[in-house]
């Protein structure tokens, strides 16, 4: 599988972690930094929590579960600085809004093409939604 990590193809990365925020939080013997969450996972606490990993991976488990994109906002503007990375149903007309809400890698399909997915950054030039750089939509300006 293809990484974009930092808006660049990834050739030397970490794995994307296996252990589940749930299992990191209750197993005291668990020595990683890096975890995998989703939507059910309690964001409460994976904020609580976050200063302690360099890894957040957020599973999309299908397209039309959006909780991922408030989970990587809620991050940045908690202040996190860690990759925040896109695992799962990563669909390419969403990378751009990925991005926009704070993620900053993307593990891509082995069916999906890495350049014409960094091609998807800066892709739109108008947004409408705020963004967790601060930059506030078009109409704000």
């Amino acid at each position: 599988m293809a990484l974009i990590k930092d808006q660049q193809l990834s050739l030397s990365h970490a794995a994307t972690p296996h252990i589940r925020f749930a299992d990191w939080l209750d197993d005291d013997l668990v020595i990683s930094d890096a975890v995998l969450t989703n939507g059910a996972d309690d964001l409460a606490c994976l904020l609580a929590n976050a200063n302690k990993l360099s890894v957040i991976a957020i599973e999309f488990e299908t397209f039309a579960d959006g909780r991922g994109f408030s989970m990587a906002r809620m991050l940045r503007r908690d202040g996190y600085q860690g990759e925040i990375r896109a695992v799962g149903d990563v669909a390419m007309d969403r990378i751009e809004f990925m991005h926009r809400v704070g993620f900053n890698a993307f593990e891509l399909r082995e069916d999906q093409d890495a350049l014409q997915a960094l091609a998807k950054l800066g892709e739109v030039s108008v947004h409408f939604q705020p963004s967790a750089d601060g930059k506030g939509p078009a109409y704000m300006r």
